[in-house]
C-alpha cells in the first residue's frame, strides 16, 4: 500500500497523529485547575493564538483483514507559525534518529526523509505524490486543537466541561473520525493530549506531553 521508504514517514503524513487509547469522556487531569471558559471563548483563544508547538509521541495502525495490524511508532515535534504560514515537522525513531522532516515557507514545502528531499508548492499533491494518500494537510492544524475546519465539521462537546469530544468530517468524499480525550492546562488552555484519528481501517493515535503556545 505504501512505498517502503516512506513507511515510517507515512505516520504524520497519514494524520495525521496515540500511543494509549482514546477514552469516551473529555476529562480534566485532577491535578489541573478546573477553568469556566465556553466553548466559545476557548475557541477565540485558540483562534487568537497563532503559534503553537506540539511535543509527543505518534503510532500509526494499518488495519488488515485476517492479519495483524501493521504498527509502526516515533516522537513527534511539531511547530507551526499560522500568521506567516511557516511551519517545522520532525518525526524522529526511539534512538533519536530523524526520520522525516517537514519545512513549510508559506506556500513552499519541503519533505526530507531517508536522506532524500522532495519539494512542491502543495502540500497534499506533494505527499499523495509520496505515499498515495490524499490526506487533510490544511485541517489537521485546526481538529488537533479540537476546532472544526468546515463548516459541515461536526463537532461533539462534553455537556459538563464544554470540551470536544470528537468531530466527524466528510474529507474528500471520505469520513474523518478524530477523538479527544486527556484535557490538561497549557498556557491557560484546556487541551486535549490523546487523540484518535480514524479513516478507512486507518488508526493515528497521538500522545502529547506539551502544548505551548508562546513559542
Amino acid at each position: 500500500m505504501f512505498k517502503s521508504y516512506l513507511s515510517l514517514s507515512s505516520l504524520f503524513l497519514m494524520t495525521s497523529i496515540m500511543i494509549s487509547g482514546c477514552a469516551n469522556n473529555a476529562n480534566l487531569s485532577p491535578k489541573d485547575p478546573i477553568q469556566t471558559l465556553t466553548s466559545e471563548q476557548r475557541t477565540a483563544q485558540l483562534l487568537k493564538n497563532k503559534k503553537w508547538h506540539l511535543q509527543g509521541k505518534i503510532a500509526f495502525i494499518e488495519k488488515i483483514a485476517n492479519k495483524k495490524d501493521k504498527r509502526e511508532s516515533a516522537s513527534i515535534s511539531w511547530h507551526v507559525n499560522e500568521e506567516s504560514q511557516n511551519q517545522t515537522l520532525n518525526l524522529t525513531s526511539y534512538l533519536g534518529i530523524n526520520v522525516l522532516r517537514i519545512e513549510s515557507n508559506k506556500k513552499w514545502h519541503q519533505i526530507k526523509v531517508d536522506g532524500k528531499e522532495y519539494r512542491g508548492t502543495n502540500l497534499a499533491h506533494l505527499i499523495y505524490s509520496l505515499t498515495g494518500r490524499t490526506l487533510p494537510t490544511n485541517a489537521l492544524t485546526y481538529w488537533l486543537k479540537g476546532l472544526p475546519y468546515e463548516t459541515s465539521d461536526e463537532l461533539l462537546l462534553n455537556p459538563s466541561t464544554q470540551l470536544p469530544l470528537s468531530i466527524s468530517s466528510y474529507y474528500n468524499n471520505s469520513l474523518w473520525q478524530i477523538s479527544y480525550s486527556n484535557y490538561r492546562v497549557f498556557d491557560g488552555i484546556e487541551m486535549a493530549t490523546e487523540f484518535s484519528i480514524e479513516k478507512d481501517g486507518l488508526l493515528i493515535k497521538i500522545a502529547v506531553k506539551k502544548w505551548s503556545f508562546k513559542e
